[in-house]
Formats: C-alpha cells, structure tokens, sequence
C-alpha cells in the first residue's frame, strides 16, 4: 500500500493514463507543481479523485497498488 502526502494547494485532478497504460489521477501540471496517484483501475482512479477532489482526507491518502 502506498501512501501519497496531498499537497495544500493541489487545485482538482483528473484521471489519465500514464506510462503503459496506468491508470492514474493526476492534476494537470508539469515539474515541480505535478501530483500523480497511480491506481490500479479507473474506478479506483475514480474513487481516488473523487476523494481529493472534496478534500475527504487528512492530508495524506493510501492507494493499494500492485496487480489487479
């Protein structure tokens, strides 16, 4: 299980695909403002977002990843 701190001023994410075909929620920036979460299916992905989106968390979150 991994876990991913959130950052204050993260601004809304979506979901993408990323390097061989992860799916993966992510914010929209490249360098030094870029937050990704890789999941292991889109509805995990979705359920990830939807979490951040409506700031449910404490400021970090845990995503299980590995083989689906």
């Amino acid at each position: 299980m991994a876990t991913y701190v959130i950052p204050k001023n993260l601004g809304k994410v979506r979901i993408a695909k990323g390097v061989a075909h992860r799916w993966m929620v992510w914010n929209g920036k490249q360098g030094r403002g870029e937050f990704s979460v890789v999941c292991r299916t889109r509805q995990q992905a979705e359920e990830v977002a939807k979490i951040i989106n409506n700031k449910q968390h404490d400021g970090k979150i845990e995503v299980l990843f590995g083989p689906p």
